[in-house]
């Protein structure tokens, strides 16, 4: 309701009034103005929300008061605090206590200190009880009141009392009805004036003084009394004592760092001292008091800082935070972290004249960064390495440090008694170093000459070493080295520089894996190799393991490329079983399990060369394959493989311990060192140092890399939608199987029925493809929305003339293809673990135009196959690992190839298929240009991980 008319005169007013619950307030008010220029009785509350019918009676600063007094209104109170506008009266006899009382209160005195500085050009009245605004005016002034606080110490107890200077004299304002309308800063009325203070004196050390002449301390809280609350007057007021004395410090700053040492964290103060005095250079006040007490004497010291000084350090300090972006930027910092801020900044701390001190009474930290210098001797097949390290005036022998890296024990004693805490980086940097070299001596290591890539010393003393490493990890400076006579064939520009680099390696005495991508010819590689071996004088066999399916491929290379080498297939029940039989040739080629079988017949002899062809087969270093072959006798050794790590970073141990024994550690270090931190945290350190020390052993080069001439190859992720039958058997299936894993998961139960839960997984990958796979009676071929897919796409296909390898990890879902094919007479090839004649397939799928299908199982025909005739690649259902699909991809995208080569990749929407996908992107680790690693998903699976597979 309007009361004010608009129309007449007006006037803005502001109206002081005290609340029960919330203290005094101010509200603005809207008076009628008298014909005779009075204000008169009528007025009304004005508000955001209706002052634009008055504005023009408001000036800018008038509507901003407006807004701010708002904010402060009970009714604004009640709404911000969770009341019901409603009933506040209940709000605050019921909700206001507590913290909620302690958060308004502090809230409303937040805003009265903005406010009631803009009041002072304006009319300010106090309210009258019957609510009217403008019952007695009150002037805000300009001149601040001065307070002087008074301390008496007798013999029984200390009096406490303020005094008040106001128009140059004292004020009597005790017992004369003064009230305290804002607290922080203290605000006083008193005789129809509002004043401040200077110092911004708080209201609540003035209030208990309106209604009391002094506070009386009596004898025995006077010591705690003193040292809390007078020390703080002191610092921030004028006092006036008797009793005891305060004595004013001036003097030059000086300002220190001091470090705290925390066991496993450092923190770091930053003081400053004026003559005795020290405190924290945070933070900034003008004074700082200190008490001291002499029997029942007391003096406090008034030291006065110096603000210019201080902020001059101050700015200094904040260009060279330890540990920004954090909530503790200069405490709990990392020892390493905090040794090396140090050591960097030292000298730049001691320029600028501030000390360093140190807080620990057991040991005093020796701050010189350590140094270390290295020189190496070649000694036949070692190198010899001579490290110190000098820290300070001190020159240690590198070795000496040994048990402490390899124990990760950080504190170094040195002859002075003084501790060096050795830098966290030596624990990553030389660990590895430490666990395979070996002490001749006091003062020296020794590694092997393939150990090399394990020195990553700061400064390489030795040049022809530095030479070795870079020309391991650097083809281009490899010697080049002709092509023996008898090869049959021309090696492309990249396959040359590999056959050097094979003749490299075999100089070094150092195995290698040879990583080309599938279908760049490792195996003609390896031949020009050994050809080359037998051309130069080797006289012992070489020994070549590989795959079954491989072994004629193997010998119908030989043939055609290196006809003069004589080849023996140590294979079949009437192989020979005497050593001597191998005498009579250059190369032997056999089996994985045939190796794992005769292992003591092929122990005996000392073969030239032993090579792995497809050597993932031994990355399990705990299969009796792997430890098989590490039997062997060779003079070199050599592993060829498209996917060096395949599973995860455990693979690379296994064949480099086959390769160059000692490389790598011990399993069980190499477990803790490398493969968990890489893993499982992600380690990018230890992931790049485990790729640097592995890098000069492995040659890896992409197909786009070096055949610039093969077509294309596209990637086509085709989704497929589930038929209803099958969405219907799909939901059922998944909510069965994540109730059972939510009972398990809340039991704690579910990592010990874990091939329960893999069950219900396999089955949902069986329904997304193809329901038939759980029951074929049960289901037709049309109850399968992938399916339906996949049979649309191969008709336009074979209406094209084209050729297509079809690929399923599931035997079931081909033999159900299959069949489907024969009814409706499309000729096709068929290849799983149980064919026994691959080669024939091969060539009648490449020869034979009729044949334009070839449904191939994942693990019958990831390697060892040529199909560069198909130009479409089908992949009916995602792989854990995505290295068996590129494997799969490159059956047809090798040299010889054509066409562009364009795979499918059938996901069906809204299953697991597609959390497969998210999941291979999240576990994937790939090492560039030399490793992919992809954690074995069965073992790695997290209770988040389950619990997204059947959401």
């Amino acid at each position: 309701m309007r009361l004010v008319d608009p129309n007449l005169p007006y006037k803005i007013v502001y109206s002081i009034y005290h609340h029960e619950y919330l203290g005094y307030l101010i509200s603005p008010h809207i008076v009628q103005i008298l014909p005779d220029g009075q204000l008169s009785l009528i007025h009304q509350g004005i508000y955001p929300d209706n002052m634009d019918e008055f504005s023009p009676g408001l000036d800018e600063k008038d509507k901003d008061l407006i807004v701010l007094l708002a904010e402060i209104s009970t009714k604004c109170i009640v709404k911000k605090f969770n009341g019901n506008l409603r009933e506040p009266q209940k709000f605050f006899l019921q909700k206001f206590k507590g913290e909620v009382q302690k958060m308004a209160l502090q809230y409303i005195q937040r805003r009265l200190a903005k406010i009631l500085p803009l009041l002072s050009d304006r009319s300010v009245f106090e309210m009258g009880n019957d609510g009217y605004a403008a019952q007695k005016p009150i002037q805000i002034l300009d001149e601040k009141a001065t307070v002087l606080f008074h301390f008496r110490r007798g013999e029984h107890e200390l009096r406490y009392f303020p005094t008040i200077k106001l128009h140059g004299e004292k004020l009597d304002f005790q017992y004369k009805g003064a009230v305290m309308i804002c607290k922080e800063p203290a605000w006083m009325l008193l005789n129809g004036e509002l004043f401040t203070f200077e110092q911004e004196v708080e209201g609540v050390k003035l209030n208990p003084f309106l209604k009391k002449r002094y506070i009386s301390i009596p004898k025995e809280k006077e010591e705690a009394y003193l040292k809390k609350f007078v020390t703080q007057v002191i610092e921030k007021y004028h006092v006036y004592a008797k009793g005891f004395d305060i004595h004013t410090v001036r003097s030059k700053p000086h300002f220190s760092l001091i470090v705290q040492d925390s066991g496993n964290t450092f923190s770091f103060i930053r003081n400053v001292s004026y003559s005795e005095y020290s405190f924290p250079l945070e933070p900034w006040q003008p004074v700082k008091v200190v008490m001291k007490s002499s029997g029942e004497n007391y003096d406090f010291f008034r030291i006065e800082r110096n603000h210019e000084a201080e902020e001059r350090v101050h700015a200094y300090f904040d260009t060279i935070v330890p540990n920004p972006s954090t909530l503790s930027p200069w405490e709990l910092i990392p020892k390493d972290k905090g040794l090396t801020w140090l050591a960097t900044q030292k000298d730049s701390l001691e320029e600028f004249g501030i000390e360093i001190l140190q807080d620990n009474p057991e040991y005093t930290i020796n701050l010189e960064t350590p140094e270390i210098s290295l020189e190496t001797q070649e000694a036949g097949d070692w190198f010899d390495i001579r490290a110190i390290v000098k820290i300070g005036q001190f020159s240690i022998p590198f070795s000496k440090f040994r048990k402490h890296i390899l124990r990760h024990i950080r504190e170094y004693v040195l002859p002075d008694k003084t501790v060096a805490i050795l830098p966290e980086t030596w624990f990553s940097d030389y660990r590895h170093l430490l666990e395979v070299s070996e002490s001749p001596g006091e003062d020296r290591l020794r590694i092997k000459k393939y150990q090399a890539p394990l020195l990553n010393f700061p400064s390489q003393g030795n040049g022809k070493l530095r030479e070795k490493l870079a020309s391991l990890q650097d083809v281009e400076e490899i010697p080049s080295v002709e092509v023996p006579k008898g090869l049959k064939a021309s090696l492309r520009n990249y396959q040359h520089t590999g056959f050097e680099w094979l003749c490299f390696l075999k100089q070094q005495g150092m195995g290698g894996i040879l990583a080309d991508d599938m279908g760049l010819g490792k195996t003609l590689q390896t031949l020009t190799l050994l050809l080359k071996e037998k051309e130069e004088g080797a006289t012992s066999a070489s020994l070549i393991i590989l795959p079954t399916s491989l072994i004629y491929n193997w010998k119908g290379e030989a043939k055609k490329f290196t006809p003069s080498l004589k080849i023996h297939i140590h294979a079949g029940v009437g192989r020979s079983k005497e050593a001597k039989s191998f005498e009579a040739h250059d190369l032997i080629i056999t089996s994985y399990g045939i190796a794992r079988q005769d292992m003591e017949l092929l122990k005996g002899y000392p073969f030239h060369y032993i090579i792995l062809d497809e050597s993932q087969m031994i990355k399990n270093p705990e299969s009796k394959t792997a430890q098989a072959i590490r039997k062997l006798v060779a003079k070199h050794r050599l592993s060829l493989t498209g996917t060096p790590i395949e599973n995860t970073v455990m693979d690379i141990w296994s064949q480099m311990s086959f390769l160059n024994p000692g490389l790598l550690g011990s399993e069980t270090f190499f477990r803790k060192f490398y493969v968990s931190p890489i893993e499982k945290e992600q380690d990018k350190v230890k992931s790049a140092k485990l790729r640097r020390i592995i890098y000069p052993f492995i040659l890896r080069r992409k197909k786009e890399q070096v055949e610039k001439q093969l077509p294309p190859k596209t990637e086509k992720i085709h989704y497929c939608e589930m038929t209803e039958i099958q969405k219907d058997l799909y939901e059922e299936t998944r909510s069965s199987y994540r109730n059972y894993l939510l009972d398990l998961i809340n039991q704690g139960t579910w990592k010990r029925n874990k091939l329960n839960i893999l069950a219900g997984l396999q089955k949902l990958r069986q329904i997304a493809i193809h329901p038939q796979m759980l029951d074929l009676e049960a289901h037709t071929l049309e109850d399968s929305g992938k399916y339906l897919e996949v049979k649309r796409l191969l008709k336009q296909i074979l209406n094209r003339k084209s050729k297509v390898l079809i690929f399923s990890q599931f035997v079931k879902m081909l033999q159900i293809l299959r069949k489907d094919l024969e009814e409706e007479g499309i000729q096709f090839n068929y290849l799983d673990g149980s064919t026994k004649d691959r080669q024939s397939l091969v060539d009648s799928f490449q020869q034979n135009e009729d044949i334009r299908v070839f449904l191939i199982s994942l693990k019958a025909g990831g390697v060892g196959l040529n199909l560069t005739a198909a130009d479409y690649v089908f992949i009916l259902d995602p792989w854990w690992n995505p290295a068996a699909e590129n494997q799969a991809v490159d059956r047809s995208h090798r040299i010889g190839q054509k066409r562009a080569v364009i795979y499918y990749k059938f996901i069906t929407k809204d299953s697991i298929e597609e959390k497969i996908l998210g999941l291979q992107q999240r576990k994937a680790k790939l090492s560039d240009d030399i490793i992919k690693v992809d954690e074995d998903i069965y073992k790695s699976l997290s209770e988040k991980d389950l619990g997204d597979l059947f959401s």
